[in-house]
């Protein structure tokens, strides 16, 4: 699972058969059927979306998007500033279900308006309207939210500026001032992982672009891998193949 601190900075559309690994990032993300049914995981839980329907991705939840053949969504991520006022109410509520239907099209139309304009103030606009549209419908309540969102920033901003230097659990328990164990505990609660298994996803990630200028066999000491055979070992975890074998899918 990655904290994608990029997605949170610009906006990002997507009309296909969206797909991604297991992820989480400050921004509220946006998903709506098209054709097909879509199946999401959002915090450990799954959902069907069927067309016509919106689901909305609350900012630090954890969404896994598999693959539906035939299915086709619009995605929208938005920078996370734009939707300030709906994060700070995530903080201390959280919404029964993440999905409403669309019963009159005015979403569908709300969200190809917010992909065509360019007027920031307009973009602030809408977003909101839509937002605002979801949670005027779903129901939320109260929760008790113990985890330091900001924290969990500024770890992964570290990890991600930081990835190609020689890092693990001693390095970052330093920086951010705790023991080695207090903040092994810390990130597991976090991010739902190890320290290294996370270090080593953005690091694989990382690689991702590197491999189309760069020789596999230089990749990974870029990346801050050991060895190759450390890089091809977790690449296979990632991705489910040898970064041969991603190179090669990647151009059929």
């Amino acid at each position: 699972m990655l904290f994608e601190s990029e997605r949170d900075k610009s906006a990002f559309f997507s009309r296909t058969d969206n797909i991604c690994c297991s992820h989480f990032h400050r921004s509220a993300e946006l998903l709506y059927a098209v054709r097909g049914e879509k199946t999401v995981w959002l915090d450990s839980r799954q959902y069907v979306v069927k067309p016509g329907q919106l689901l909305v991705c609350p900012p630090y939840a954890v969404h896994l998007f598999p693959a539906c053949p035939g299915a086709e969504q619009i995605v929208a991520a938005v920078p996370a500033d734009y939707c300030s006022r709906f994060e700070k109410f995530c903080e201390t509520h959280a919404p029964e279900t993440p999905v409403i239907d669309d019963e009159d099209g005015n979403l569908l139309r709300l969200l190809s308006a917010l992909e065509k304009t360019d007027n920031e103030v307009l973009f602030e606009g809408i977003v909101n309207c839509i937002l605002g549209t979801y949670m005027k419908r779903v129901p939320f309540r109260p929760v008790k939210r113990p985890t330091d969102r900001s924290q969990i920033q500024r770890i992964a901003d570290y990890i991600d500026k930081n990835y190609a230097s020689p890092i693990g659990l001693k390095e970052l328990a330093s920086e951010f001032g705790y023991s080695p164990n207090y903040f092994s505990s810390l990130f597991k609660k976090y991010f739902m992982t190890g320290v290294t298994q996370y270090i080593n996803s953005v690091r694989v990630q990382k690689s991702v672009p590197l491999l189309k200028t760069q020789k596999i066999s230089a990749v990974y000491f870029l990346c801050g891998f050991q060895s190759p055979q450390q890089y091809f070992l977790n690449f296979r975890k990632f991705f489910g193949c040898t970064p041969y074998e991603y190179l090669h899918a990647d151009k059929h």
